[in-house]
């Protein structure tokens, strides 16, 4: 979600040095001309760039080293983000970062040229000897209609549905799956993504590999679907989500979705993470509802180059429903559980093995 509004251990594997998730394996004569190194991609909303809860910003320096992540996406990052980097390098982490106001890349590897696009900040990272086009995004938070199949109000500035803001729709749950489309698509996040795919197939024209994440604001096609018709108050509602579609229809590859594959099974939620730090209050905003979506994410576009290993929650176990805090009870693999946390969002870390 939006800290500009009101929305909002286990123990990691530490690195072992400033690249932890950097190591370089040749098992045999054909492979050491070709080196692999990890990476690991982690996003993670920072809600007011950590300032929402107190020693925030330490906490994301913390979080950052204890997942062991080498390039990370933060939506909301504001302009902390030089202090986290500080933080890191205190610690022997020599990050660099990219940043535009609202998102950042912190990395552990060089960063070369940046751009910005509405929503999203792009750096060309390098690994190895692969260039990488890396994207982080924070889509709009109005016009959010995934709370619209939950009877509440999806933030709607002007036009359809403006009356209900955020409240409780007395008429109870919208179902017209039209109806929560036009409003999913009058947020602007498709358009978003589709500015997001152009200058994408561009970069992979240059031979560049392409890894894009941070908060959509959205829920996936994958996760409203005949499986989930009837759980987490979707009311019967299942739905092509207007940016997700598109990056699946444009080749793009949901890392937890595809290590992960039942929405059911593995919800993957990522909002409201149950933040013990946080009151009730802060983390829901309807709360008679179940409004537990997964909206993070990390995307590849398939490369020989680029093999996903494994893809994780990352925070606390627990997630708001119904203005109770709930401990999750599907089978999500969920790390960094017991470390102090930040903001209101779960995180999403997904590692690849890269070959130069």
């Amino acid at each position: 979600m939006n800290g500009i509004s009101r929305r909002k251990v286990v123990q990691g594997l530490a690195s072992a040095a400033a690249v932890g998730a950097l190591s370089f394996a040749a098992p045999s004569a054909s492979a050491a001309s070709c080196p692999q190194a990890t990476l690991k991609v982690l996003v993670l909303n920072a809600w007011y760039g950590g300032k929402k809860i107190p020693g925030g910003v330490q906490m994301i320096a913390d979080i950052i080293k204890e997942s062991g992540a080498s390039l990370i996406f933060i939506p909301e990052a504001k302009e902390t983000t030089p202090e986290i980097v500080s933080k890191l390098k205190d610690t022997g982490l020599p990050f660099q970062h990219a940043m535009t106001g609202d998102t950042a890349i912190i990395s552990a590897y060089p960063i070369g040229e940046t751009t910005t696009f509405p929503f999203l900040t792009k750096a060309v990272v390098t690994v190895g000897k692969t260039e990488i086009a890396a994207y982080a995004a924070h889509l709009e938070y109005r016009w959010y209609a995934t709370y619209l199949p939950r009877g509440y109000g999806a933030g709607v500035p002007d036009g359809e549905f403006s009356e209900y803001a955020w409240d409780k729709i007395p008429s109870g749950p919208v179902t017209d799956v039209a109806a929560v489309k036009r409003v999913n698509d009058a947020s602007g996040r498709p358009a978003a993504i589709a500015e997001f795919i152009s200058d994408a197939r561009k970069e992979r024209r240059l031979g560049r590999l392409v890894v894009m994440g941070g908060d959509f604001n959205e829920p996936s096609t994958l996760d409203w679907t005949k499986r989930t018709a009837r759980l987490f108050d979707h009311h019967g509602v299942t739905l092509r989500w207007g940016s997700t579609q598109a990056l699946k229809d444009a080749g793009f590859v949901d890392a937890y979705r595809l290590r992960h594959p039942d929405p059911a099974s593995h919800p993957g939620f990522t909002w409201p993470a149950s933040n013990p730090n946080a009151e009730i209050s802060e983390l829901t905003w309807t709360p008679e509802a179940d409004e537990r979506d997964r909206i993070d994410y990390v995307f590849h576009y398939p490369d020989p180059r680029l093999r996903l290993t494994s893809a994780e929650v990352v925070g606390p176990k627990g997630s708001i429903v119904r203005n109770q805090r709930v401990d999750e009870s599907g089978r999500d693999p969920i790390i960094l559980t017991d470390i102090p946390w930040p903001t209101d969002h779960k995180g999403v870390l997904a590692s690849y093995l890269v070959k130069s």
